[in-house]
């Protein structure tokens, strides 16, 4: 008898254990998340030939212009369609090509990159370093520059929001 009130209460215990569920919220709108304004806050150049992935901090080489300005880009929805706008005056190297522009993203729940579609120019994508929430405070691009076919280097590009 002993055993069985045993069995009992050790089966008691455990259903008062049972950990209760708890409902997730719907995941963020990732176009929400990029909709802001982003500056530049670090750039380095990662040499993809070699077996380490060595990388160079380019950071200064934006801020040689007298204002110490550094490229920044608004991501904005107006009357319901993706623009962009970059502000790359006095900036040696232009990632963006045009100034303004559409946007989209490759997959609005899942992004892997942003397709750029300048308002003259080529239409042209940037892979994302991470997906980006509306709480994420940095935006990161990788540019791949092939070579004859061939990738050579890439661009880290890394925004905080403004």
């Amino acid at each position: 008898m002993k055993k069985i009130i045993v069995i009992i209460s050790i089966f008691i215990s455990l259903a008062a254990c049972k950990k209760e569920l708890k409902e997730l919220d719907p995941p963020s709108s990732k176009v929400d998340g990029i909709k802001a304004s982003w500056e530049l806050s670090s750039c380095s150049m990662i040499d993809e030939l070699s077996l380490v992935k060595e990388a160079t901090t380019m950071g200064d080489f934006f801020t040689v212009n007298p204002s110490n300005k550094k490229p920044n880009i608004k991501f904005d929805i107006v009357s319901g369609v993706r623009t962009y706008s970059v502000d790359t005056a006095n900036v040696l190297i232009n990632f963006f090509e045009n100034p303004t522009g559409t946007w989209t993203f490759d997959n609005d729940e899942y992004p892997t990159e942003v397709v750029f579609t300048p308002t003259v120019g080529t239409v042209f994508s940037l892979p994302l370093g991470a997906s980006v929430r509306t709480v994420d405070t940095y935006l990161k691009f990788k540019k791949p520059v092939y070579c004859s076919g061939e990738l050579k280097f890439s661009y880290v590009l890394e925004f905080k929001r403004k």
